[in-house]
């Protein structure tokens, strides 16, 4: 099965969202299925301009649509909101384990599934069609479990952002507990690209358990731009995000997190800027920045209280790490700066 773009015209500005929707076929609305492998299905000669995209279940009954969502989501897609799968430029095919599958169709499931799809056309090039899309491998054999995909990190927000000029500059989201002990990392990218992303898969698989804390940092180095970088939706904002595959499937498909509104606002009328007309990116632009300011920023990302989402969560306390014993010396000076700093 494939869920694809409708031959769209891709607009000649550099963002660009579009979402279709499309009906499950017959024998998957009969019949319960597993997804067992999907993988990107790129328009040959459209692969600069496709730089990520994610597959949703819509929870209400709903109409095929083909269409920009750039800004508001148009009618038809506003229940389409639960992820089932995601695919980011560089990318290789998702195999799922042996023991799971991704659920689809049979009674009771909503036959309908939504592709969003980010074109990114920073040159403004025009005269271009598109059908990109996600091809799905299912099977009526069903696996001992449901697979989920949840994610992670933080949300899409300048209230997370990164000032010019850095050498190190760590942003973490959470999803929350309390009282942590770190246990190891799951996973680890020093060379991240962001036109060469990838899922792979963990061996051993790891076991989370009721009060663990998943908790993803993305380190920034700025040391040559001159301008702010802020976390957004374009291709130039900074979007620090995970995904996870995992099994047995919950009902929580996001959990991240960023610093408190309320707190961030504090911060800045603590550095003079008390205007409530201004945007957040403009009260980061009113101070003028200096070493001691920076550090106080840093330092405010490190203790802020925390905005949860998809909850109303509003200024959780942020977990506290407990350092494992360091008898196996993996605990190294370079390890997670969510945990060190």
């Amino acid at each position: 099965m494939e869920i694809r773009a409708n031959s769209v015209l891709i607009p000649p500005q550099t963002t660009t969202y579009y979402c279709s929707i499309i009906e499950l076929p017959p024998q998957l609305k009969q019949t319960k299925h597993h997804a067992i492998k999907y993988e990107a299905v790129i328009t040959p000669g459209n692969e600069q301009f496709v730089h990520h995209f994610e597959v949703f279940h819509c929870q209400t009954p709903t109409r095929p649509f083909a269409g920009d969502c750039s800004t508001a989501k148009p009618t038809e897609a506003k229940s389409c909101s639960k992820v089932l799968a995601a695919w980011s430029m560089g990318a290789n095919p998702v195999v799922f384990p042996p023991q799971a599958g991704m659920p689809l169709g049979g009674p009771g499931f909503i036959p309908f599934l939504m592709v969003e799809i980010h074109y990114n056309n920073p040159a403004l090039l025009s005269g271009y069609t598109d059908s990109s899309g996600l091809k799905i491998t299912f099977t009526k054999h069903l696996r001992p479990f449901d697979a989920g995909i949840m994610e992670l990190g933080l949300i899409y927000s300048d209230a997370n952002s990164v000032p010019p000029m850095q050498k190190a500059w760590p942003l973490t989201g959470y999803c929350p507990s309390e009282n942590g002990r770190k246990i190891g990392e799951i996973n680890r990218d020093d060379h991240y690209s962001p036109h060469w992303q990838h899922i792979q898969p963990l061996e051993p698989h790891i076991n989370v358990l009721p009060g663990d804390v998943l908790a993803t940092t993305c380190l920034y180095e700025t040391l040559e731009r001159k301008k702010w970088t802020w976390g957004g939706y374009g291709i130039e904002d900074e979007m620090c995000v995970n995904y996870i595959h995992y099994y047995p499937a919950s009902e929580i498909e996001v959990c991240k997190s960023a610093v408190s509104n309320s707190s961030l606002h504090s911060f800045f009328s603590k550095l003079g800027v008390v205007d409530k007309r201004l945007s957040i990116q403009e009260k980061y632009l009113s101070i003028k920045w200096n070493t001691a300011k920076i550090g106080l920023l840093r330092e405010f990302y490190h203790v802020s209280p925390l905005n949860g989402h998809p909850s109303n969560w509003t200024r959780v306390i942020r977990p506290e790490y407990l350092e494992a014993p360091n008898s196996d010396g993996i605990y190294k000076s370079d390890e997670c700066l969510a945990i060190n700093d």
